[in-house]
């Protein structure tokens, strides 16, 4: 399961929240604390990552291919041409 950080544009709280499925996952939420909107935080993998099991690590993976894969489905609609 994946596990994605988001932190409080108003309060400024760092929280976790843990999706089912890499689709799931949405780039704001509702701040727990104070009613706020808060922001996915992107992060590069940690020391910590190496202790999530086997699946967590395979949900971080799908995660970024859902990111990559929803980039270029924009820059396509876009117009933009890949190599540009």
């Amino acid at each position: 399961m994946p596990r994605i950080s988001y932190e409080c544009t108003k309060c400024h709280r760092v929280t976790k929240r843990s999706f089912q499925k890499a689709s799931f996952i949405k780039d704001t939420v509702e701040c727990k604390y104070c009613g706020a909107r808060s922001e996915r935080l992107l992060g590069s993998p940690s020391t910590k990552s190496t202790m999530v099991v086997d699946n967590g690590l395979q949900g971080k993976k799908t995660e970024i291919i859902h990111d990559i894969v929803r980039l270029n489905k924009e820059r396509d609609e876009k117009g933009y041409n890949r190599g540009d």
